[in-house]
């Protein structure tokens, strides 16, 4: 019998953690990881990457978040005064000003002054229309754009599967062992149609990811990721029939295709 939703989450961990402490070797795991983490701290990535951005600004504040809300989805605003509204709103919830830190402290100083005047000439999210028309709006809009492709980039590969096999593919130029998770951003359905919708693309990306290359096993290919809350609308515990009935034969066909392809498939189910 699964656990009520609705039970305390430490009473059930701590009554499941002793089996899984006898599963796992703990002192392997160290032993695995301990080279992962030497060689990503003794080699930083460079500034404008992600991880360094957020080092600088972890994703727990708001400036972090405001960040990352800018990464995912300036890049897909179709107009200046819409760009410089969301901007402007997301800016507002952030200061900029906390002191910089790590191998780029110059840098993540400059960036931090750079985000603050930002901050500075953007009009308020409320402000009228007239004001989003401004010079001083359009220019800091047009750079935080600029700025936030950047980021963006490290992890929006495109704009659509093909897009995005084709970075990866540049990317595996130089690092041949390099491996692509792929999920599909905006994902969550609220009907029926866009739960087919969201089928429909996963399979599609699938088709794919299994043709742009071949892979002697799961663990050496690329894969995808999909959202159980993108496959029903009606994915919460007080719908748990239609869930077995419904999204679960829909899960379990993208599963089928992903065995049959040989890729990678991770189910997100947050």
């Amino acid at each position: 019998m699964p656990p009520n939703p609705f039970d305390c989450e430490q009473d059930v961990l701590s009554a499941v953690l002793p089996a899984l402490q006898s599963e796992l070797n703990w002192a392997d795991v160290v032993r695995t990881a301990h080279p992962w983490i030497d060689h990503v701290r003794q080699h930083p990535a460079p500034f404008w990457a992600l991880e360094s951005l957020l080092r600088e600004f972890p994703i727990s504040s708001h400036e972090g978040l405001a960040l990352m809300r800018l990464a995912e989805a300036l890049l897909r605003v179709p107009d200046m005064d819409t760009a410089a509204t969301l901007t402007a709103d997301q800016l507002s919830h952030a200061e900029f000003n906390a002191a910089s830190h790590g191998p780029h402290k110059l840098l993540a100083g400059l960036s931090n002054h750079a985000l603050t005047l930002a901050k500075k000439l953007l009009p308020q999210a409320s402000g009228s229309s007239s004001l989003l028309a401004t010079l001083g709006a359009q220019t800091v809009v047009k750079a935080t754009v600029r700025a936030m492709g950047l980021l963006g980039q490290q992890f929006v590969l495109g704009r659509d599967i093909t897009e995005a096999l084709r970075a990866a593919a540049t990317t595996r130029q130089q690092e041949p062992l390099t491996r692509f998770s792929f999920d599909m951003l905006g994902e969550g359905a609220r009907t029926e149609v866009q739960a087919q919708h969201h089928l429909a693309s996963y399979l599609q990306a699938m088709h794919h990811i299994s043709g742009s290359r071949v892979a002697p096993n799961p663990q050496q290919a690329d894969g995808i990721s999909i959202k159980l809350s993108a496959l029903f609308a009606r994915y919460e515990e007080a719908q748990r029939s239609r869930v077995l009935t419904e999204l679960v034969p829909r899960a379990a066909q993208l599963v089928d295709v992903a065995a049959k392809t040989n890729i990678n498939l991770t189910l997100d189910a947050e």
